[in-house]
């Protein structure tokens, strides 16, 4: 009996290490300099990075938006949480449609990540990719309104005229 009383408590602390929703991951910046970071998993808080990794706190299995800004460089860096942990100018734009449709979403936290996590990033990041530098010239509003609705084709990744 003292021994089963000893290994509930071990047990107990180590159960809910496992059982956990959140992980502490390593990401990526394409250069030193100071960087302001936000992820759709804390939307309201912002990082702050010197230098070219830092460590973030994401939920498992749920696709997370990272984007940074550097003090010094106007561009948008940004990636997608699990499909990549570098942040880069090509994500960028994928990184900051998923951050505003979960910023902007009205349902309920379970329903919205549920929802944006079966959404296919890595093929939207990779259409992206195709447009290069022009990808911040897409319908941003266009395309969070397809996919927020559940219509989203890739015949909707147009430029703005």
């Amino acid at each position: 009996m003292k021994n089963f009383l000893f290994i509930c408590p071990i047990i107990l602390f180590f159960s809910c290490e496992f059982f956990s929703y959140t992980e502490n991951e390593k990401f990526s910046l394409p250069y030193s300099s100071e960087w302001s970071v936000k992820t759709s998993h804390q939307p309201d808080s912002e990082i702050f990075v010197l230098g070219e990794n830092f460590y973030s706190e994401v939920n498992k299995n749920e696709a997370t938006a990272l984007l940074a800004y550097s003090h010094s460089d106007k561009k948008i860096y940004g990636a997608i949480y699990p499909y990549g942990n570098d942040l880069t100018y090509s994500d960028g734009f994928a990184a900051e449609v998923l951050f505003s449709i979960s910023a902007a979403a009205v349902d309920s936290d379970s329903c919205k990540n549920e929802y944006l996590s079966k959404f296919n990033w890595q093929k939207f990041m990779e259409e992206c990719h195709a447009f290069e530098e022009n990808v911040w010239k897409l319908d941003k509003e266009r395309i969070m309104k397809k996919i927020s609705s559940g219509n989203f084709k890739k015949s909707d990744l147009k430029l703005l005229e």
